[in-house]
Protein backbone atom coordinates (compact mmCIF):
# COMPACT_ATOMS: atom_id res chain seq x y z
CA UNK A 1 0.00 0.00 0.00
CA UNK A 2 1.19 3.48 -0.86
CA UNK A 3 0.26 6.50 1.22
CA UNK A 4 -0.78 10.02 0.29
CA UNK A 5 0.18 12.19 3.27
CA UNK A 6 -2.36 15.03 3.47
CA UNK A 7 -2.10 18.39 5.21
CA UNK A 8 -4.63 19.24 7.91
CA UNK A 9 -6.40 21.64 5.56
CA UNK A 10 -6.92 18.86 3.02
CA UNK A 11 -7.91 16.25 5.61
CA UNK A 12 -10.73 18.57 6.77
CA UNK A 13 -12.17 18.44 3.24
CA UNK A 14 -11.72 14.69 2.79
CA UNK A 15 -13.93 12.13 4.43
CA UNK A 16 -11.58 9.15 4.42
CA UNK A 17 -10.24 6.82 7.09
CA UNK A 18 -6.60 7.46 7.98
CA UNK A 19 -3.86 4.87 7.85
CA UNK A 20 -1.13 4.74 10.49
CA UNK A 21 2.09 4.87 8.44
CA UNK A 22 4.11 2.88 11.04
CA UNK A 23 1.77 -0.07 10.48
CA UNK A 24 2.31 -0.05 6.72
CA UNK A 25 5.62 -1.34 5.33
CA UNK A 26 7.75 1.47 3.90
CA UNK A 27 8.16 1.32 0.12
CA UNK A 28 11.76 0.58 -0.80
CA UNK A 29 11.38 0.60 -4.58
CA UNK A 30 9.33 2.60 -7.02
CA UNK A 31 8.18 6.13 -6.40
CA UNK A 32 6.97 5.57 -2.85
CA UNK A 33 4.58 7.87 -1.02
CA UNK A 34 3.23 11.30 -1.94
CA UNK A 35 2.23 14.46 -0.09
CA UNK A 36 -0.88 16.48 -0.94
CA UNK A 37 -2.02 19.96 -0.02
CA UNK A 38 -5.15 21.96 -0.75
CA UNK A 39 -4.32 25.46 -2.00
CA UNK A 40 -6.12 28.52 -3.21
CA UNK A 41 -4.57 30.00 -6.32
CA UNK A 42 -6.35 32.63 -8.38
CA UNK A 43 -9.33 32.25 -5.98
CA UNK A 44 -9.73 28.59 -6.95
CA UNK A 45 -9.11 25.44 -4.95
CA UNK A 46 -6.16 23.43 -6.25
CA UNK A 47 -4.47 20.21 -5.21
CA UNK A 48 -0.69 20.04 -5.08
CA UNK A 49 0.96 16.60 -5.09
CA UNK A 50 4.66 16.12 -4.30
CA UNK A 51 6.58 12.86 -4.32
CA UNK A 52 8.52 12.33 -1.10
CA UNK A 53 11.58 10.76 -2.76
CA UNK A 54 12.05 12.93 -5.85
CA UNK A 55 10.03 16.06 -4.95
CA UNK A 56 8.42 15.70 -8.39
CA UNK A 57 5.32 17.88 -8.19
CA UNK A 58 2.13 18.49 -10.11
CA UNK A 59 -0.84 20.78 -9.63
CA UNK A 60 -4.50 20.00 -10.21
CA UNK A 61 -6.37 23.30 -10.61
CA UNK A 62 -10.04 24.17 -10.16
CA UNK A 63 -10.83 21.33 -7.77
CA UNK A 64 -14.47 20.76 -6.87
CA UNK A 65 -16.01 18.77 -4.02
CA UNK A 66 -16.62 15.87 -6.45
CA UNK A 67 -12.90 15.80 -7.28
CA UNK A 68 -12.08 15.50 -3.58
CA UNK A 69 -14.48 12.59 -3.18
CA UNK A 70 -12.53 10.68 -5.83
CA UNK A 71 -9.08 12.01 -4.97
CA UNK A 72 -7.34 8.68 -5.63
CA UNK A 73 -8.60 8.63 -9.22
CA UNK A 74 -7.78 12.32 -9.73
CA UNK A 75 -4.26 11.67 -8.44
CA UNK A 76 -3.71 8.68 -10.76
CA UNK A 77 -5.18 10.40 -13.83
CA UNK A 78 -3.07 13.52 -13.40
CA UNK A 79 0.06 11.56 -12.51
CA UNK A 80 -0.40 9.58 -15.72
CA UNK A 81 -0.90 12.77 -17.80
CA UNK A 82 2.20 14.36 -16.30
CA UNK A 83 4.35 11.27 -16.85
CA UNK A 84 3.18 11.15 -20.50
CA UNK A 85 3.99 14.83 -20.87
CA UNK A 86 7.48 14.19 -19.50
CA UNK A 87 8.04 11.59 -22.23
CA UNK A 88 7.85 8.39 -20.19
CA UNK A 89 6.73 5.32 -22.14
CA UNK A 90 3.57 3.32 -21.50
CA UNK A 91 5.54 0.50 -19.89
CA UNK A 92 6.88 2.89 -17.22
CA UNK A 93 3.50 4.57 -16.71
CA UNK A 94 1.75 1.19 -16.34
CA UNK A 95 4.37 0.10 -13.80
CA UNK A 96 3.75 3.29 -11.80
CA UNK A 97 -0.05 2.82 -11.97
CA UNK A 98 0.38 -0.75 -10.64
CA UNK A 99 2.32 0.64 -7.69
CA UNK A 100 -0.67 2.79 -6.70
CA UNK A 101 -3.45 0.21 -7.00
CA UNK A 102 -3.95 0.43 -3.24
CA UNK A 103 -3.68 3.91 -1.73
CA UNK A 104 -4.23 5.02 1.86
CA UNK A 105 -4.34 8.48 3.42
CA UNK A 106 -2.37 9.69 6.43
CA UNK A 107 -1.23 12.86 8.16
CA UNK A 108 1.96 14.53 7.01
CA UNK A 109 5.22 13.24 8.47
CA UNK A 110 8.13 15.06 6.77
CA UNK A 111 8.94 18.71 7.37
CA UNK A 112 11.48 18.54 4.53
CA UNK A 113 8.78 17.68 2.00
CA UNK A 114 6.35 20.24 3.45
CA UNK A 115 9.01 22.96 3.27
CA UNK A 116 9.68 22.09 -0.36
CA UNK A 117 5.93 22.15 -1.06
CA UNK A 118 5.70 25.65 0.42
CA UNK A 119 8.49 26.82 -1.90
CA UNK A 120 6.81 25.16 -4.89
CA UNK A 121 3.44 26.69 -3.99
CA UNK A 122 5.03 30.13 -4.06
CA UNK A 123 6.57 29.39 -7.47
CA UNK A 124 3.22 28.22 -8.87
CA UNK A 125 1.51 31.36 -7.57
CA UNK A 126 4.13 33.64 -9.13
CA UNK A 127 4.06 31.87 -12.50
CA UNK A 128 0.25 31.90 -12.62
CA UNK A 129 0.19 35.58 -11.67
CA UNK A 130 2.72 36.36 -14.43
CA UNK A 131 0.37 34.70 -16.95
CA UNK A 132 -2.50 36.77 -15.48
CA UNK A 133 -4.57 33.84 -14.24
CA UNK A 134 -5.26 30.13 -14.52
CA UNK A 135 -7.13 30.43 -17.80
CA UNK A 136 -3.93 31.63 -19.51
CA UNK A 137 -1.70 28.71 -18.54
CA UNK A 138 -0.98 25.34 -20.06
CA UNK A 139 -0.98 23.13 -16.99
CA UNK A 140 1.33 20.36 -18.22
CA UNK A 141 3.88 22.95 -19.38
CA UNK A 142 3.64 24.70 -16.01
CA UNK A 143 4.23 21.43 -14.16
CA UNK A 144 7.21 20.68 -16.43
CA UNK A 145 8.68 24.11 -15.69
CA UNK A 146 8.29 23.64 -11.92
CA UNK A 147 10.01 20.24 -12.03
CA UNK A 148 13.01 21.82 -13.71
CA UNK A 149 13.66 24.09 -10.74
CA UNK A 150 16.72 23.29 -8.64
CA UNK A 151 15.72 22.09 -5.17
CA UNK A 152 18.00 22.50 -2.16
CA UNK A 153 16.35 19.51 -0.46
CA UNK A 154 17.63 17.35 -3.35
CA UNK A 155 21.19 18.63 -2.90
CA UNK A 156 20.65 21.14 -5.72
CA UNK A 157 19.28 18.77 -8.32
CA UNK A 158 16.10 18.91 -10.40
CA UNK A 159 13.01 16.90 -9.37
CA UNK A 160 12.67 15.54 -12.92
CA UNK A 161 16.21 14.11 -12.70
CA UNK A 162 15.42 12.46 -9.36
CA UNK A 163 12.19 11.04 -10.83
CA UNK A 164 14.01 9.60 -13.86
CA UNK A 165 16.55 7.95 -11.55
CA UNK A 166 13.73 6.34 -9.54
CA UNK A 167 12.01 5.03 -12.66
CA UNK A 168 15.11 3.43 -14.25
Amino acid sequence: MRIIHCTRKLLKELDVPLVEPDKVPLPTEGLGNWYANLLRIDRRKCLLFTNEKSLYTFLIPKVLKANLKSMEQEFLIHLSYNLQSEGFGLDVINRVMQEYQEVGFAKTASKKVLGSMNQLTFEYEVLIEQKEGMENIRLLDLNKHINRTIMGALKYKYPIEALKNLLK
